[in-house]
């Protein structure tokens, strides 16, 4: 698939026939490596996860496509109604093309803080994911802290707090859109 800047990208709500699709992009070496649970997800427990999380109300989870192609998950979690804030998380397939990671994430906050009507986006970033770190500074995210969790083997994990308001979102957004058109400017990190 070759990257057209201009073509539409839609967000849809993930469901049961997405499931397979989904866990096979999660469970690339190298998503799984810059996750938080780095373990391969089997089938069994990837349904039992979708079927708890279809009766959360404060999650979201949405394939995103282009031009009919499915290019990766986007999810936004522990939606917060009263304060307008939710958490982000997404990766893209694994045979996405250079520079879709842009594309796909202008979509999302776009659909964040105009169809959730979300005032704030965080995440949380892996300290050894310099691409993913990249990009949050490029969207206009705020470094707001870094901290450090522990897997279940008692590693650490160190991370990066990021933070995104629909202002600063507004007033980068024009430019977001602009570099996301200019194919001389794509960005092969993501």
């Amino acid at each position: 698939m070759q990257l057209n800047p201009s073509a539409a990208v839609s967000l849809r709500p993930m469901t049961k026939d997405d499931l397979d699709v989904v866990r096979q992009w999660r469970n690339a070496p190298e998503t799984r490596e810059k996750m938080f649970t780095t373990h391969e997800i089997k089938p069994d427990e990837h349904a039992v996860w979708f079927e708890r999380v279809q009766r959360d109300n404060t999650k979201r989870f949405y394939v995103v496509s282009i031009e009919g192609a499915d290019i990766g998950m986007v999810s936004f979690t522990d939606i917060n109604q009263d304060s307008g804030c939710a958490e982000w998380g997404f990766y893209k397939a694994p045979n996405a093309p250079a520079g879709i990671g842009l594309v796909m994430l202008h979509a999302a906050l776009n659909h964040a803080f105009d169809t959730l009507s979300l005032k704030q986006v965080t995440s949380r970033v892996l300290t050894i994911n310099p691409k993913v770190l990249h990009l949050h500074n490029k969207l206009g995210f705020t470094q707001i802290g870094e901290a450090i969790a522990y897997d279940s083997y008692e590693n650490a994990i160190p991370y990066v707090d990021f933070a995104l308001t629909i202002n600063t979102w507004h007033s980068q957004e024009p430019s977001i859109r602009e570099q996301r058109l200019a194919p001389s400017q794509q960005s092969k990190t993501l």
